[in-house]
C-alpha cells in the first residue's frame, strides 16, 4: 500500500531535513559539549561521558529534524543553538 501523498515532504524539504539532521545536529552536539567543557573545572569526566552523550544527543537531534514539517525552521533552530553555545565558549575563555 503506497504512502499518502499529503504526508510526504517535497524533495527540497527532504534535503533540508537530512542536512539539518546530520550536519546541524553534529555541530550543535559538538558546540554543546565544548560549552560544557568551558563551564566545568573538572574535565576528565566530561571527556569520558561525552563519547556516549554526544551520540545520544546527535541521534535525538536527527529525530527532531526528521519529525519536523519545515526544514528551514530546524536549520534556524540549530543555527541559533550553535550561536548560543559558541557565545558561551567565547565568553568563558
Amino acid at each position: 500500500m503506497p504512502a499518502n501523498e499529503k504526508y510526504l515532504s517535497s524533495s527540497g524539504q527532504r534535503f533540508l531535513k537530512i542536512t539539518a539532521g546530520i550536519l546541524g545536529g553534529f555541530f550543535v552536539t559538538i558546540f554543546f559539549h565544548n560549552a560544557l567543557g568551558t563551564l566545568m573545572e573538572e574535565k576528565g569526566g566530561l571527556i569520558i561521558t561525552s563519547a556516549y552523550t554526544s551520540f545520544l544527543l546527535w541521534a535525538l537531534l536527527m529525530v527532531i529534524a526528521f519529525l519536523s514539517k519545515n526544514g528551514w525552521k530546524v536549520w534556524g533552530l540549530y543555527l541559533l543553538l550553535s550561536i548560543v553555545f559558541c557565545t558561551v565558549i567565547f565568553l568563558n575563555k
